[in-house]
């Protein structure tokens, strides 16, 4: 077996144990962002606190969603990763499908970055919540930063398929 041959069952190798974490990890993290959600909404729903009651029970509701929406959109972008792993564990390393899901997971974790930075705290500031604060964390650099860089790998895997693709038209 060669050295190429060799570093390809490693990596498909480790792309499916990925896979493995990402079904036993999905889940929790589901849990982790509904499970706090749900609890919230039913509090401001039948137990408000001054604030919501003073909001109305369908803006506290809104405010309650808002809030989580940057969480669900990040998660949402970590689960697009998913078709990645098949592809790799599959051994297709270039493929279209790769490239996209790289491409729908970097722009989901756009729109976490911005529903956390802007959207979010603008719109729970007119339905009467929090006032609207510019507030910039470390966490938004690292959202930025994931989100760029997946999306620009998706961009050079598209190129790369491309680019094999018209290779391969040209020999035939």
């Amino acid at each position: 077996m060669s050295n190429v041959e060799i570093r390809v069952q490693k990596a498909r190798a480790q792309a499916g144990q990925m896979r493995v974490m990402g079904a036993v990890l999905m889940p929790m993290l589901a849990a982790a962002i509904g499970l706090p959600l749900i609890g919230e909404v039913y509090l401001v729903t039948f137990e408000p606190a001054p604030w919501a009651v003073e909001v109305g029970p369908l803006s506290a509701v809104l405010i309650k969603l808002l809030s989580y929406a940057p969480a669900v959109a990040a998660a949402v972008a970590v689960a697009m990763l998913q078709p990645v792993l098949v592809e790799y564990h599959d051994g297709r390393f270039v493929s279209e499908k790769a490239s996209a899901a790289f491409q729908l997971a970097g722009t989901c974790a756009l729109v976490a970055f911005f529903l956390k930075l802007l959207v979010g705290p603008l719109a729970i500031a007119l339905l009467g919540g929090a006032p609207f604060a510019w507030r910039f964390d470390p966490l938004d650099i690292a959202l930025m930063v994931f989100s760029a860089s997946v999306m620009m790998i998706g961009g050079v895997l598209d190129a790369a398929v491309a680019s094999l693709k018209a290779e391969n038209d040209e020999i035939v």
